[in-house]
């Protein structure tokens, strides 16, 4: 596991907006990471609190901040944060997430494993955190660990209903495939997460930890709560586009049990959210 030419072997990357509640908690479990050999980038899209004070009271050289005149949003500011990597694997964490210490390391060590050529996507299951980094959940488990098919992977999801494979803190993908896959896309802005794991399972398998790694945080500041009320909605819409691939196998019958699903994953999401904002 030693990068060439001076290159980290591994990018992670977060793309920032008014995360200032939280921002602290998720650098510092960045830098507290047993695997080292990292660069940790930061793109601000514009925001309005004291995220890029916060941010920039870490001192450590493997820190780079960039800043944005305007406001781009989720979707360009996403891809702006993985356009510059420079590392072999990458990490999209979002700025109020934060990973367990191994995190990295298991994940890397998977991707770096001869036997696991072919694989696109390293996930790992996560832990639900509220707003104070009070464990809600500690295990989410949509699936069972070791490397699965995108076929096999896609049809459970859409049985489902629900984002089996993680949202991006989970993930840790090869730089080399960003130039493959046409981006983040917030066309369907619940699904932007899911759509791009899926574009990486077009070029190999996914493998998954089956152990949390990661925490995936619940708050009224989230976009995942903002947008939340949209859900069904939205991932339906997601559900129906990507069944219409031939590709997948995906049957009528799949389809049929994965739109009941979606409606009992989208009402818990959402009294989730609602709970938890009002007692923020």
């Amino acid at each position: 596991m030693i990068s060439l030419a001076g290159r980290p072997l591994v990018s992670v990357t977060i793309p920032m907006y008014n995360n200032a509640r939280f921002i602290g908690d998720t650098i510092s479990s960045i830098l507290a990471q047993s695997f080292t050999d990292f660069e940790l980038l930061i793109y601000d899209d514009h925001s309005t609190d004291e995220s890029i004070a916060i941010a920039s009271s870490f001192v450590d050289s493997r820190i780079r901040i960039f800043t944005s005149d305007e406001n781009l949003g989720p979707e360009e500011n996403w891809n702006r944060a993985i356009s510059g990597v420079r590392g072999k694997y990458v990490k999209l964490v979002c700025g109020d997430d934060v990973l367990f210490p191994d995190c990295l390391e298991k994940q890397v060590g998977v991707l770096e494993t001869v036997s696991d050529t072919g694989v696109s996507l390293v996930s790992c299951q996560r832990t639900i955190i509220d707003p104070e980094g009070k464990s809600l959940i500690k295990k989410v488990r949509f699936m069972s660990g070791g490397r699965m098919e995108p076929v096999d992977v896609i049809r459970k999801m859409i049985r489902m209903g629900t984002n089996i494979i993680g949202e991006p803190v989970c993930g840790l993908f090869p730089a080399e495939l960003i130039d493959k896959v046409n981006g983040y896309n917030a066309t369907v802005p619940y699904t932007i997460d899911l759509d791009f794991w899926i574009q990486l399972l077009g070029h190999g398998d996914l493998y998954m930890i089956d152990e949390p790694l990661c925490a995936f945080r619940i708050s009224n500041l989230s976009w995942s709560s903002r947008i939340g009320e949209m859900r069904y909605h939205q991932f339906l819409e997601f559900m129906e586009r990507t069944a219409s691939n031939r590709r997948y196998e995906v049957t009528d019958l799949d389809l049929f049990i994965g739109r009941i699903n979606c409606a009992v994953q989208s009402m818990t999401s959402l009294m989730g959210f609602k709970l938890f904002a009002n007692h923020e």
